[in-house]
């Protein structure tokens, strides 16, 4: 059992020092309630607004930033995650989240589904992702003191496959590092929770909030549990909610001991029929 601390920020664009120097005073409040896990969301290190100046904010992982969340981690005693724009190769960048701990860097997570274009009115397709990122393609989970943890960016929630591989290969938790403008807010919410039912796993959700280069991010960051233990039903009250719109530092604690109290009453990962799964890489790729 431990305490988690979701921090939903409003980063400035293309600000790496002050949007580090907000994340850095996060860890430290958060470090105040004991926190064991602090998360920021998509691209908090650089806004999600940068348009071309990505080509020169983007870090790689390990980099500068990270070396420095790495030494506030151990200062700490808590892990972190954060959203950033990775340079892989030279020209080529990812949406990208990281993550560190007391004992130095641990792993990342290159975005795998990247959506539309940019608009300017802020409305569905209003996603830089495909003009300025390659997709991610690698699956890992990570372990951690704290337990396994598999992370997301954003879009990724909306594919069920890639929460349940995580589930699969033993997660503990999954983290959802997430830009979500506010017209999306009636779809996220039900999504993010649905990912912990299907799977009977904990899941955290860490949003953008506030407004940035006119695009209003709803916040409203949250974690759920594998299920209702005591009902013996799938589902769980929201925990830790996090206003809407503004920035907040919230606080949930998790128990992964109930994970394993659920399925027994809920045995979806048991009920699981693999044959589906070569089916449907077979229909995925008739698609391609």
């Amino acid at each position: 059992m431990y305490n988690l601390a979701l921090a939903q920020i409003c980063p400035r664009t293309a600000d790496v020092k002050g949007n580090l120097d907000k994340m850095e005073h996060y860890v430290v409040e958060a470090g105040k309630e004991n926190a064991k896990l602090v998360v920021f969301p998509e691209m908090a290190l650089t806004g999600y607004g940068c348009s071309d100046r990505f080509f020169e904010v983007a870090e790689n992982i390990p980099g500068p930033s990270t070396e420095r969340l790495a030494r506030l981690a151990k200062d700490t005693g808590a892990y972190i995650i954060w959203g950033m724009p990775e340079m892989g190769v030279p020209g080529v960048l990812y949406n990208s989240c990281a993550l560190v701990g007391p004992d130095g860097y641990v792993g990342k997570w290159r975005k795998h589904t990247l959506p539309g274009h940019a608009t300017d009115s802020g409305g569905p397709g209003s996603f830089p992702d495909t003009r300025f990122f390659r997709a991610g393609s690698e699956s890992p989970v990570f372990d951690t003191k704290i337990g396994r943890i598999g992370m997301m960016v954003c879009y990724d929630t909306f594919f069920p496959e890639i929460s349940r591989l995580l589930t699969l290969k033993g997660a503990d938790l999954l983290v959802f590092v997430a830009g979500s403008p506010a017209f999306e807010r009636e779809i996220f919410e039900p999504i993010v929770r649905v990912r912990a039912i299907e799977n009977t796993v904990w899941t955290a959700f860490c949003n953008l909030a506030g407004v940035e280069n006119n695009i209003a991010y709803w916040g409203g960051s949250f974690a759920v549990g594998p299920g209702n233990v005591e009902a013996k039903l799938p589902g769980q009250p929201i925990l830790g909610k996090a206003p809407y719109d503004v920035e907040a530092l919230t606080f949930a604690e998790i128990d992964y001991s109930l994970t394993s109290k659920m399925r027994p009453f809920f045995p979806v990962i048991r009920d699981l029929p693999d044959r589906l799964y070569e089916d449907l890489g077979q229909a995925a790729r008739i698609l391609g």
